[in-house]
C-alpha cells in the first residue's frame, strides 16, 4: 500500500450516479473517459478544477447515451482539450448535436478509432479494443472499449458494450487481461459476459452505478458472476468515488472494496416519456401495448394513430418507463 504522493499513474471513478465518468492522470496527463448526465455536469467540471485538471489531453466518448456524454459538454465549455475520441456513428439526439457543436466552438480535433489502433497518455499505452464494426444494431455495442496499460497494471473500460460486442472482443484474440475491470453498462444483465470476464480476469471491479436507479442496476447475475469468480467490488451507489493508483510495478486503492452485494430492482416511473416529431425520432411508440419500434419496423405502421408517439431518448430511458423492445425489428 502506498499514498497518492508515490503515484504516477491514477484512475479515478467519479460518482456520478446512474452514469459514467473516469478520469485517469498519468505522468501528468490526463484522459476523460465519459462525463456522465446532466446531473453531473457540474460536478464533473468542479472535480477537475479542484484537482488542478485545466488541461484534457483525450476526451473520450464510449458513445452516445446522455448519461455517458452530457458531462463531456461541459467539460469542453471549461477545460481545454486536445483531442476527442469518437465513436463512429451519429445519434439524432439533442444531447448528441450538443456534443458536436462544443467540439467545433473548441476547435477540438476528432478521431475516430479502429479496433488496434494505439494512443499514448504519459508512458500509459491505451489500446482500442472494440468495437470490433462499426455495423451493430445496439448504439451500446458500438461503445469504444480501452485496454489501458502502465507499467503492470492494466485496465479495461468496455462503456455500455453488451454481450455481442464482447464476445466479438474475445474472439478477436486481443490481450484484455486486466487488473481493474470498469463494469460494463452498469452492471446491466446483458453485459459482463462469461467469456469476457473469463477472458479479462480481473482481480477488482469498479462498478458506476446510481443509487435507486429504476433499470435494476445492477442485476442479480452479474454482481453473482463477479463474486463467484473471487473480483473484489467497488461500487459509486455505495462508496461515491474510488480511485486505483499505480506507479507502474504496484497497485493501490483510496479505500477498501465494498463488502454491499446488493443488486438493484427495476421500477417504472408515471411519469410520461417526452415526445418529439416524427422527423426527429429514434423510437415510435405504442402507447397503448407499451411497444417502441424503429422507425422503420413494419409493426410501426401499423400502430392507431391515437396509440402513437415519437420519442428520441434512450433504449434505457423508454425501458424505465415500463416499456419494452419490438422483436421484430430488435429495436
Amino acid at each position: 500500500m502506498g499514498d497518492e504522493k508515490n503515484a504516477s499513474f491514477s484512475l479515478t471513478m467519479l460518482d456520478v450516479g446512474q452514469g459514467l465518468s473516469v478520469l485517469i492522470e498519468a505522468d501528468g496527463e490526463y484522459l476523460l473517459y465519459d462525463g456522465g448526465g446532466r446531473s453531473a455536469s457540474s460536478y464533473v467540471v468542479s472535480y477537475l478544477q479542484q484537482h488542478g485538471v485545466d488541461q484534457v489531453r483525450w476526451l473520450v466518448a464510449s458513445h452516445y447515451d446522455e448519461d455517458h456524454i452530457s458531462g463531456l459538454v461541459g467539460v469542453l465549455n471549461t477545460t481545454e482539450v486536445e483531442e476527442a475520441l469518437l465513436p463512429d456513428y451519429a445519434a439524432d439526439t439533442r444531447i448528441y448535436q450538443s456534443l458536436q457543436n462544443a467540439i467545433a466552438e473548441q476547435n477540438v480535433p476528432v478521431v475516430t478509432p479502429l479496433q488496434g489502433d494505439l494512443y499514448t497518455l504519459g508512458s500509459t499505452e491505451i489500446e482500442v479494443v472494440g468495437p470490433g464494426n462499426n455495423h451493430y444494431a445496439k448504439d451500446n455495442d458500438n461503445s469504444l472499449c480501452l485496454h489501458v496499460s502502465y507499467g503492470n497494471f492494466q485496465c479495461l473500460l468496455t462503456g455500455d458494450a453488451e454481450q455481442e460486442a464482447e464476445e466479438d472482443m474475445v474472439r478477436s484474440g486481443q490481450d484484455l487481461s486486466c487488473d481493474v475491470y470498469v463494469v460494463g453498462h452498469h452492471g446491466s444483465a446483458s453485459s459482463s459476459c462469461d467469456a469476457l470476464l473469463d477472458a479479462a480476469a480481473p482481480q477488482y471491479a469498479f462498478l458506476s452505478v446510481g443509487e435507486g436507479n429504476p433499470y435494476g442496476h445492477p442485476a442479480e447475475e452479474t454482481l453473482e458472476s463477479i463474486q463467484r469468480r473471487g473480483i473484489a467490488l467497488y461500487r459509486t451507489d455505495k462508496q461515491g468515488e474510488v480511485t486505483v493508483y499505480s506507479d507502474g510495478d504496484r497497485y493501490w486503492f483510496s479505500t477498501a472494496s465494498c463488502e454491499d452485494w446488493t443488486h438493484g430492482t427495476q421500477t417504472f416511473s408515471d411519469e410520461s416519456v417526452a415526445t418529439t416529431s416524427p422527423q426527429e425520432a429514434l423510437f415510435i411508440l405504442n402507447t397503448h401495448t407499451k411497444k417502441f419500434h424503429l422507425p422503420d419496423c413494419p409493426s410501426a405502421a401499423q400502430i392507431e394513430e391515437q396509440n402513437k408517439a415519437y420519442a428520441d431518448v434512450s433504449r434505457d430511458e423508454l425501458m424505465s418507463r415500463g416499456y419494452t423492445a419490438c422483436k421484430r425489428c430488435a429495436a
